[in-house]
């Protein structure tokens, strides 16, 4: 292997101790004037096991225009008109290509792709997605045509499997941040109160990218002059790690600009790590997600809560208790096998979930952004029995008119997710006519008529 193909850009950051940090932040105020246009931005809500269960208290609204809603989505209810209910979705990538295994677990690192993989490793946990995520389309895209902002975020809650969600390219997965204190201070604590009011440059975080900044300029000169004595193939790995470099100045760049908006007030001393905690560590993502997007900092969030599995995720605050370990597939009380026993229990976890997007989508709304943006839930399967297809999604919010709300829509029998994630990368003015798999079509129409 040649030495330069040793080293990536995540090894980079680890040895640099940085990380991303907020750039110029648009006011609200000012968007509310009409001094500056209000920006689109989107929020991906992830997550596994099942919209629900087969318990007769469960089942998806029928298409319409004035669905009821089974009592696990009630708390969905004052939200009808902002959202856009999707059934019968497709995840034909496993079925078309080669996986571990042929379930909704499985599907999980493609959602966002939308591609065959690129390998199927021996379990979910080591799949090699065969492209980028439509996150990272979106993100890099929009950095491209000239956005200041961080690329993405990708908050995550209790993910304990190396399974990933989102990819920047085939073969190169990006970790979700599961520490909201550390997103915050990433997002949120660049800058100082000014006196006077308003708020200026941190000196301590000045200097720090002072000194980083000075150790990039030492690894660009090291790296243009060992350029001259590799080969072609060499030489364009070094040019890709330069480029990642530059890119890292920017962020440090970005580092030192005082953030405007207005950050969340996150509960102080929480083991964002265990599961005693999910509940809570939950809030605080979304709370970060919807400050962080509302002030421009990104626009584009990927939240997934928990991973493809969810073993040993046991839900404590609704009463569940860790009950031991019965086989290989984590913990008796574990999410995993309450999905799989599609009861009572499960309804009480799916309500949960329910709940989170209606606080999620009333958050949005609070500050303005169901109307110039728009929050998409994909589960990687209907019920928890595995199964990839006739899965449902829902959109909430309208992109600034982009998506028409306050309808349930079964699809077509074999739509891939692949329409819906090309109709939110066009949303957000990121012209999209194919996205993963060209074979299996370009935006879904009926999302917008």
């Amino acid at each position: 292997m040649p030495k330069i193909d040793q080293f990536s850009r995540r090894t980079l950051l680890r040895a640099l101790g940085l990380g991303p940090a907020v750039l110029p932040l648009l006011s609200l105020e000012r968007e509310a004037q009409g001094q500056v246009p209000a920006a689109k931005a989107a929020l991906i809500f992830a997550w596994t096991n099942g919209w629900m269960s087969q318990t007769s208290a469960t089942g998806w609204p029928a298409p319409g225009n004035d669905w009821t809603f089974k009592p696990y989505q009630a708390a969905l209810e004052p939200h009808k008109a902002d959202l856009l209910l999707l059934d019968n979705m497709n995840y034909r990538f496993i079925r078309d290509g080669v996986a571990p295994e042929n379930t909704g677990h499985a599907c999980f690192p493609g959602m966002l792709t939308g591609q065959l993989y690129k390998s199927a490793g021996s379990s979910t946990a080591n799949i090699v997605a065969g492209g980028p995520s439509i996150d990272q389309h979106i993100g890099s895209s929009l950095v491209k045509a000239g956005y200041k902002g961080l690329p993405s975020l990708n908050l995550g809650v209790f993910v304990k499997s190396t399974g990933r969600l989102s990819w920047r390219a085939a073969s190169d997965p990006v970790v979700p941040a599961t520490d909201p204190y550390k997103v915050f201070t990433q997002v949120f604590g660049a800058s100082m109160p000014a006196p006077g009011g308003g708020t200026m440059p941190d000196p301590a975080v000045a200097r720090k990218r002072a000194i980083k900044k000075s150790v990039l300029d030492h690894v660009i000169t090291d790296l243009t002059r060992f350029t001259s004595r590799v080969g072609t193939e060499d030489k364009a790995a070094i040019q890709a790690h330069l480029e990642s470099i530059r890119s890292l100045e920017t962020d440090l760049d970005r580092a030192v600009t005082p953030v405007a908006g207005k950050p969340p007030v996150l509960e102080q001393g929480i083991d964002t790590a265990s599961t005693n905690a999910f509940e809570t560590t939950t809030k605080m993502m979304i709370d970060i997600s919807v400050a962080a997007l509302a002030a421009d900092a990104t626009r584009m969030i990927v939240l997934q809560l928990g991973d493809q599995g969810d073993a040993n995720l046991i839900f404590t605050k609704l009463g569940f208790k860790a009950a031991g370990t019965g086989d290989n597939t984590g913990d008796n009380n574990g999410f995993h096998n309450i999905a799989h026993a599609n009861g009572a229990d499960k309804d009480k976890c799916d309500t949960w979930f329910q709940e989170q997007l209606a606080y999620t989508i009333a958050s949005m709304k609070a500050v303005g952004l169901l109307d110039r943006g728009v929050l998409l839930a994909m589960n990687s399967m209907r019920h928890g029995m595995h199964e990839f297809n006739n899965v449902p999604a829902m959109i909430a919010g309208n992109a600034g008119g982009y998506f028409k709300t306050g309808r349930s829509i079964k699809l077509p029998n074999n739509t891939a997710p692949n329409g819906i994630l090309i109709a939110l990368a066009n949303a957000l003015g990121v012209p999209t006519q194919t996205f993963g798999r060209a074979e299996y079509g370009g935006e879904l129409a009926v999302l917008r008529s």
